[in-house]
């Protein structure tokens, strides 16, 4: 169910899915779930209070959230406690501690300028990934067993044409001085050529050369403010009361007409906090100003 409202009272927020194709907050209580659409231009008012949970983990091969049997407080933007990240399958695949029969799909995408990563994914999951990363451009590389993918996943790393990982403040910082839509396509398939000249992709099934771009869709083909603060934590409680301008992966900017500012929100975290309709304007945060470089002109796109 989708619903531009918040969910009553005694519903835990677990995070942000493009699960439905566009971006939404998601709450759990007693193991059905509600959904907060999050399009670009959605006003958002909400109230986040403790205590603060664990989300549990999700099982693939049931379909659904499994609680966490403890229910420990995570801290920072990990939802999760350390008995439940221990189990989580995505984890366990980014440390090599899982492996199974299904197909994987290597990709390359680009974050900004000179900012290309390698990863991959569930060949079943589609391009979720990818959403969920940010990823503003991006083609699929190859498809195969996951033992071949990761192998090329590393070889691409190792030659030094992209990194494995990129900081969430990274990402941020570029959409400051993105390159304009045909250049980043162009970068993306000059980066691909040169991947495929080295043979990183012999072992795999190599896919079609299509590039695809993703600015459009989260809402970063408007200006991005020259200045806003990034949300570092949450008193108990915290209302939210803002309005949607874009949504890239999972991370909200948002404005705040009452503060006078924008607002850059890491939707981690907001995850286990029980969710309710907001009482009142925009408070109870922790955040940090972080402003445009000097000297980082608007180029391209801005």
């Amino acid at each position: 169910m989708t619903t531009t409202d918040p969910p009553p009272a005694g519903w835990t927020l677990i995070g942000l899915s493009w699960d439905g194709g566009g971006p939404a907050l998601v709450a759990t209580r007693g193991g059905d779930e509600r959904s907060l659409d999050l399009a670009p231009g959605t006003d958002l008012r909400i109230r986040l209070s403790g205590p603060r949970g664990c989300v549990g983990v999700w099982d693939p091969a049931s379909d659904r959230r499994v609680a966490c049997p403890a229910s420990v407080a995570p801290e920072g933007t990990d939802a999760q406690c350390a008995r439940c990240a221990a189990r989580d399958l995505g984890r366990a695949l980014a440390r090599d501690a899982h492996t199974d029969d299904r197909d994987y799909v290597l990709y390359l995408a680009y974050f900004g300028p000179g900012l290309f990563k390698v990863g991959l994914t569930a060949a079943a999951r589609g391009v979720l990934r990818l959403l969920e990363q940010g990823a503003l451009t991006y083609t699929l590389l190859a498809r195969g067993p996951l033992s071949v993918i990761r192998a090329a996943e590393r070889a691409v790393a190792a030659g030094g044409f992209a990194k494995e990982r990129l900081r969430l403040p990274t990402k941020t910082a570029a959409w400051w001085r993105l390159d304009p839509a045909e250049e980043r396509r162009s970068a993306v398939r000059e980066l691909r050529r040169s991947i495929e000249d080295a043979g990183l992709l012999a072992n795999a099934e190599v896919l079609d050369r299509q590039v695809h771009d993703n600015v459009a869709r989260f809402a970063l083909d408007r200006p991005v403010p020259d200045s806003y603060d990034v949300l570092t934590g949450l008193d108990d409680p915290a209302d939210l009361a803002v309005r949607i301008r874009a949504v890239p992966g999972r991370v909200l900017l948002a404005d705040d007409a009452e503060r006078g500012s924008g607002l850059l929100i890491d939707v981690r975290l907001l995850a286990g906090w029980l969710v309710a309709p907001a009482e009142g304007p925009t408070g109870g945060l922790g955040v940090r100003p972080r402003s445009r470089p000097r000297g980082d002109g608007q180029i391209g796109l801005f």
